[in-house]
C-alpha cells in the first residue's frame, strides 16, 4: 500500500476529481483524494494524497501555492477567465508599462478580495455557481488572503486592442488568481480578466517535481510518493524511544503540553510529529480548550513499514 503524496501535473481539460477517479485504477487503490481543485482549464501541480496520506489533506490545503499567470486588459468575463462570455469593455490605448508594474507591485501582503460569481463557496447553503447559471445575483463574501510575492515575467504585449502580460504569483490558500486579474485591471481603471494560467506549485512541490499520469503507468509507483514525512518536513519532529511514551502516543492519549514541547526546540510549534525508528506515528496539536495539553491532529497506521 502507498502512502503520502503523487505530485501530478494536471492536464488541461480534467477537473481535480476526473484525476481522482483515474488515479484509482491506475494505482489499484480507493484511498485516493486531492488537495484543492484546480479548474479544468489550468494545468500544474495537482498533488494527490494516497493512503495515509488522505489524512493530511486538510494540513496541505493550507501551504502557500504559486502560480504563472497571464493578465488580459481590455475585457472581463462573468467567469473572470478566458472560459466565460464577455461582461464589459474597455480602451486600455493610454496604459502604460510604468503604470501595470506600479499597479502590480502595489498588491498588499493581506489582500481584500471579493469571491467570483463562478466559485464553489456556499452561500446560503448553495453554491455560488449554482446561483451564476441561474443568472442570480447574491451578496458574495469578501475573505483575505495573503500575497506574499507577485512579479511580472513577461513582456507587455499590445495587440488588438488588448494588452497581455504574465505574472508569478505566490499566495496563500484561498487565493483567487482570476480576481487577481480582475483587480489589477480595476486599479488600472479598466477591465481585465486572467487569460492563461498554470500552478508552478503547491504543499511545497513544485512543477518541475510533478509528472504526467502516463508517466505514472510506466514507473514503479512507490518511486512517485513523496512520503509522509517529507510533508511534514517544516513541522518539528520528536523520535519517541521511551516505551511508556510510545504507548501512550500509539494509543493517541492526550498529553501534558509541557511533556511534549520540551523535546521540541520551537516551543512555539503549533503541531509536533512524532515517529518511532524512523515510521511516522502520528502528529499532535495544542487542545482548543486545554491550553496545556496537546491532543492528536492525525494518527498513522503503522502496521505496514511506512517511512
Amino acid at each position: 500500500m502507498l502512502h503520502g503524496v503523487i505530485p501530478i501535473n494536471k492536464p488541461r481539460g480534467m477537473t481535480s476529481h476526473d484525476v481522482v477517479f483515474k488515479m484509482r485504477k491506475i494505482l489499484g487503490m480507493k484511498k485516493v483524494g486531492h488537495t484543492g481543485t484546480l479548474d479544468p482549464e489550468v494545468t500544474g501541480v495537482l498533488p494527490i494524497s494516497v493512503g495515509e496520506g488522505t489524512k493530511l489533506t486538510e494540513y496541505m490545503q493550507t501551504k502557500r501555492k504559486s502560480y504563472h499567470a497571464r493578465v488580459t486588459l481590455g475585457y472581463t468575463t462573468d467567469t473572470e477567465d478566458q472560459t466565460g462570455k464577455i461582461t464589459d469593455k474597455s480602451d486600455v490605448s493610454h496604459i502604460t508599462d510604468g503604470e501595470i508594474d506600479r499597479v502590480i507591485s502595489s498588491f498588499p501582503h493581506d489582500y481584500k478580495q471579493q469571491v467570483p460569481m463562478y466559485s464553489s463557496v456556499k452561500v446560503d447553503g448553495r453554491k455560488l455557481y449554482e446561483y451564476a447559471r441561474e443568472g442570480k445575483e447574491v451578496e458574495r463574501p469578501v475573505r483575505t488572503v495573503q500575497i506574499y510575492s507577485i512579479r511580472r515575467t513577461s513582456e507587455i504585449i499590445r495587440e488588438e486592442e488588448l494588452i497581455h502580460f504574465y505574472v508569478d504569483v505566490d499566495c496563500s490558500k484561498g487565493t483567487y488568481i482570476r480576481t487577481l486579474a480582475v483587480d489589477i485591471g480595476r486599479r488600472l481603471s479598466v477591465h481585465a480578466h486572467m487569460s492563461h494560467l498554470i500552478r508552478t506549485a503547491s504543499c511545497g512541490i513544485g512543477i518541475d517535481n510533478a509528472i504526467t499520469m502516463e508517466e505514472l503507468k510506466e514507473m514503479e509507483h512507490e518511486d512517485a510518493v513523496v512520503p509522509l514525512l517529507e510533508i511534514l518536513k517544516d513541522e518539528p519532529v520528536v523520535d519517541i524511544k521511551d516505551d511508556e511514551f510510545l504507548f501512550k502516543i500509539r494509543n493517541g492519549q492526550k498529553m501534558p503540553k509541557s511533556d511534549i514541547m520540551e523535546s521540541v526546540e520551537d516551543d512555539e510549534a503549533d503541531l509536533v510529529v512524532f515517529t518511532h525508528e524512523g515510521r511516522p506515528l502520528g502528529v499532535y496539536y495544542p487542545h482548543p480548550a486545554k491550553p496545556d495539553e496537546m491532543k492528536p491532529y492525525q494518527m498513522f497506521n503503522i502496521q505496514e513499514a511506512m517511512k
